[in-house]
């Protein structure tokens, strides 16, 4: 089965790069603003179920594009070089299927789908079809995430002791579907992938997880916590909650202690991660050292830099920042954990 790089016979876009998007709630509505801001790419079209909701999205895109009830209209009536998934992740796998026979390259929202079985079919239907396919991790792109990466990657850190991440929310305001595990899959897809993929994307494949957590009465672990290591011998804690009572913000925390130092981030937001008055910090405290070292990370946007690399890539014909085989691992560790919660055990990768 193939889950890598293959630039034979893909169809190389030169002109403007024409998308189809899937989905116009949350998060196909901050896509659309995304494709705004980078000037060879264009939401040409907007599949949605509500058409009042496709309306709005097709406004915001701007130019031409057009409004269509299902992807095979659209298909039909436009040029469309990608198509942008943002769907309930329970339609991913029928859309991706769908884009690739079309011959057009995907990019799908996280998670990409709940099973090893069905992620196989997806990237297997955009390799039979030669055309590109990344999952959409869009945290691998946010600016203090991005020096932190740095800061281990140059050794600042030394060696790493503990590893502490935590992205705690309130359900969300703009939809329900996330209260059902056969749509959405709980907190433990749609929230703890995020950086259960940050911590891959990191330190590579763990070869053991063990998690603890509670599941909502409809089924879903939306409050998890996993303990992670790694062969040589790095440790994580990771913390994740779709379920925050009470008018609790949107927070997110990193603190990695090594040898050399400590760096910590922290961020709060209001309801959603856009929302209310957003307070962030990065701190860097060297080892033997009596000051700390505020560091001011380059602000960009994360969709923005996400799409822009994903469309650089097929391009140029170059393997995408994300590449299936990475995410495919990730779908191993989610399911690893979930055994964890289910079982109460250690379940070794």
């Amino acid at each position: 089965m193939w889950f890598g790089l293959n630039i034979l016979n893909k169809r190389k876009v030169k002109e403007m790069f024409n998308v189809a998007l899937v989905g116009a709630g949350f998060i196909g509505m901050a896509h659309i603003e995304a494709y705004k801001k980078i000037p060879d790419a264009k939401v040409v079209a907007v599949i949605n179920r509500s058409a009042e909701k496709g309306a709005k999205a097709v406004e915001a895109a701007g130019g031409d594009c057009t409004y269509y009830a299902t992807l095979d209209e659209a298909l039909a009536a436009k040029k469309i070089d990608a198509v942008d998934i943002c769907t309930p992740t329970n339609l991913h796998e029928e859309f991706v299927v769908k884009a690739a026979g079309a011959k057009c390259h995907v990019l799908c929202e996280k998670p990409a789908t709940f099973d090893l079985e069905s992620f196989d079919r997806m990237a297997g239907a955009c390799k039979a079809n030669n055309v590109y396919f990344m999952v959409a991790q869009v945290a691998r792109w946010w600016p203090e995430f991005i020096t932190i990466k740095d800061y281990i990657r140059q050794g600042k850190l030394g060696n790493i002791h503990m590893i502490y991440e935590k992205r705690l929310a309130q359900h969300p305001n703009w939809s329900t579907w996330h209260r059902k595990p056969e749509i959405s899959g709980g907190g433990l897809y749609d929230m703890n992938v995020h950086d259960i993929d940050y911590l891959y994307s990191l330190f590579g494949m763990p070869c053991q997880v063990y998690a603890n957590g509670w599941k909502s009465p409809s089924g879903c672990w939306n409050h998890i916590s996993t303990n992670l290591t790694w062969e040589d011998g790095t440790n994580a804690i990771c913390e994740t909650s779709l379920e925050m009572t009470g008018p609790f913000p949107f927070s997110i925390e990193f603190r990695g202690c090594g040898d050399n130092g400590t760096i910590a981030y922290s961020l709060t937001a209001g309801h959603n991660i856009k929302d209310g008055e957003q307070g962030s910090n990065l701190v860097y405290y060297p080892a033997g050292e009596e000051g700390a070292m505020h560091i001011e990370a380059e602000q960009k946007d994360m969709f923005v830099g996400e799409i822009s690399d994903f469309i650089h890539a097929v391009k140029e014909e170059t393997e995408v920042p994300v590449p299936p085989a990475q995410s495919r691992q990730v779908l191993k560790i989610i399911l690893a954990i979930k055994k964890s919660l289910e079982e109460g055990i250690v379940v070794k990768l």
